[in-house]
């Protein structure tokens, strides 16, 4: 009986949450503004950001502050949500969030410590997560070196697979290999979390969920690597995750092997996925996945009937709705055209 009322309320109260997104009509008047602090103080106004920009100084904040606000909302908002469900066992599954964050912020440390610039790491460091990581994110805004990345998580998985990746001759930490190789870390650990977390109906749904959304990426992967880096075949498959769930071995192949753009994209619109998103004119391949994954959620999202589903659900949505006002902030600063910002939203 308490699972049962718990189950009703993660559903009401996600689906009631959802119901408060922004709507195109939002994102229209968004793209009437001229500057980060008019885009900040309309959201201030929406039902959705309202409490979470409620303090903030509309004339002086910038781009990466509003971000950072934004992802602690949704981080809230999903802890909020996460209070609702009672069973036992699940607690490990629903800490995904934090280690995707985690593992953002040491690639984004390995990205500083290219560049040479590892200090700036602590500028943007979400505060919100120093207190559930599982090591401390002050000890890796200190870093300063690959020895001293590696010595700032020996206590965790994220150990064991970066002291494969030591820097070459130039100093440079492979970030592609060491992105791959953490993220398939996560997933995979991900994927044993919820087979042992869940059963029956729900299992099926959360483990697809997960594969479509790692088979998506591998799109993305394929897509980048042939065309902007030009890499073999051979050599972007050592790119790809490991999993699978729409896509056949066949047709991945025939993805990997395509010999250019246009090429790849005729044997993307025959897949599945591709079949969705045919009469759409994007720029990038990101913008036609993120449209098969936010369809596809959003579907689930209105219609399952399990709880842990539509939490999942709910934050691939929000993440969604960040990055098309991410999109609207650039766009904005970068002065582009409306219609082209406009090409980049995801709705």
């Amino acid at each position: 009986m308490l699972n049962s009322f718990s189950n009703k309320a993660i559903l009401a109260k996600a689906r009631a949450m959802y119901g408060n997104r922004l709507t195109e009509d939002d994102y229209n008047e968004m793209l009437r503004k001229r500057s980060v602090s008019e885009v900040a103080a309309y959201l201030k106004g929406t039902k959705n950001y309202a409490d979470a920009l409620s303090n903030i100084n509309e004339a002086t904040i910038h781009r990466g502050q509003l971000e950072a606000m934004l992802r602690r909302d949704l981080f809230n908002r999903y802890v909020k949500l996460c209070k609702y469900e009672n069973a036992k066992g699940r607690e490990d599954f629903y800490y995904y969030i934090v280690r995707e964050s985690e593992i953002d912020q040491i690639l984004r440390c390995i990205m500083l410590l290219n560049a040479g610039e590892p200090e700036k790491l602590i500028i943007d460091l979400p505060g919100f997560l120093i207190s559930h990581a599982s090591f401390s994110l002050l000890e890796l805004a200190k870093v300063r070196s690959y020895e001293e990345l590696l010595e700032a998580l020996h206590t965790t998985p994220y150990y064991e697979v970066l002291k494969k990746f030591p820097p070459d001759e130039k100093g440079q930490i492979d970030y592609t290999r060491c992105e791959v190789a953490l993220k398939t870390l996560s997933y995979s650990h991900l994927i044993e979390l919820a087979r042992r977390s869940f059963v029956g109906k729900t299992e099926d749904e959360i483990l697809e969920i997960i594969k479509i959304d790692i088979e998506l990426t591998n799109l993305n992967i394929i897509f980048r690597l042939k065309t902007y880096f030009h890499k073999t075949p051979e050599e972007i498959r050592e790119y790809l995750y490991p999993f699978s769930c729409k896509i056949s071995p066949s047709k991945l192949n025939q993805l990997v092997e395509a010999e250019g753009k246009d090429d790849f994209l005729k044997a993307f619109y025959e897949t599945r996925y591709g079949a969705r998103v045919k009469d759409r004119d994007y720029l990038f391949i990101e913008d036609y996945t993120k449209r098969v994954n936010y369809l596809y959620n959003r579907h689930l999202l209105r219609f399952s009937i399990q709880a842990p589903s539509v939490l999942y659900t709910y934050v691939i949505l929000s993440k969604v709705e960040i990055s098309n006002i991410i999109s609207v902030i650039e766009g904005i600063r970068y002065d582009v055209p409306t219609a082209e910002i406009q090409k980049l939203l995801i709705l």
